[in-house]
């Protein structure tokens, strides 16, 4: 004997939207036989949840599939039938069972009287005036906030004085005087000059000082390149008094012009 039972939750009439409902089917057993359940896999709005549930009942066994349908109203749908297999080796397939369910909504019943009645047409929204009394308030208080920051800004500060340099010193004929031999008159003139611009820069590192007394008074200088000044220094007195010629006292002439511009005269 074949049927088809659609089991609801207990306490509901009938199975509603997203319930879990039960489809069994029982199957007759021959003697020596055994039963293996088909794959089956409901079209839409039916879903199967699980795999079978198999009771074997004596000469009989219940198939139990857990489905849930997703949409209201009556629902038809065909359950796979399952194989027998027999004690001899003979496999029986049995023929789908069709299952007719009638599912309940859940939404609840809305009674007639409930529907909202047409309300009347509503009255035109009055249109709010356009105004530029706000944005040309708003721009003059911006610019009455903005004027003296504008003002300190651009305000001139206290003038600065530009160092004063001295005027250019005639351009004694040091290259022919070195062709000459006179490597030491060559040194002589470079010291004079780079001297007498330390000493207009800094009273007192005067002339007179040594090489290394002048240094010594110039090292307070940060700003000069106090490194590259006392090299300057000592390698023209060591042309000036070495025992053999210096081979480019010209070079070392240059050099020294080259160091005067960057001895920054103090500011007043």
């Amino acid at each position: 004997m074949m049927a088809a039972l659609a089991q609801a939750p207990a306490g509901a009439s009938l199975p509603t939207v997203g319930d879990t409902i039960w489809v069994q089917r029982t199957i007759a057993l021959p003697a020596g036989a055994t039963i293996r359940v088909a794959y089956w896999d409901a079209a839409d709005p039916v879903e199967r949840l699980g795999p079978a549930r198999v009771t074997a009942r004596g000469d009989s066994a219940d198939i139990a599939y857990p489905i849930v349908v997703w949409r209201a109203g009556p629902v038809a749908f065909d359950v796979a039938g399952p194989l027998l297999l027999g004690a001899a080796g003979r496999i029986d397939s049995l023929p789908p069972q069709p299952v007719s369910l009638q599912v309940a909504s859940v939404l609840p019943r809305v009674p007639p009287d409930s529907t909202l009645a047409p309300q009347p047409r509503a009255d035109f929204v009055p249109r709010t005036s356009l105004s530029l009394g706000p944005v040309l308030l708003l721009l003059t208080v911006a610019a009455l906030a903005l004027a003296p920051l504008h003002w300190w800004w651009r305000r001139r500060g206290p003038a600065r004085h530009r160092p004063v340099l001295p005027p250019p010193l005639a351009k004694e004929p040091l290259e022919r005087w070195a062709d000459a031999g006179e490597s030491r008159a060559v040194a002589s003139v470079a010291t004079a000059r780079l001297r007498g611009l330390i000493a207009a820069r800094m009273p007192a590192a005067h002339p007179a000082l040594d090489t290394e007394d002048l240094l010594r008074a110039v090292a307070g200088r940060l700003d000069w390149p106090l490194a590259e000044l006392g090299d300057v220094l000592r390698s023209l007195d060591e042309a000036r008094f070495g025992e053999a010629a210096f081979p480019d006292a010209v070079g070392l002439a240059r050099w020294a012009d080259e160091l005067a511009p960057r001895l920054v005269q103090v500011a007043a």
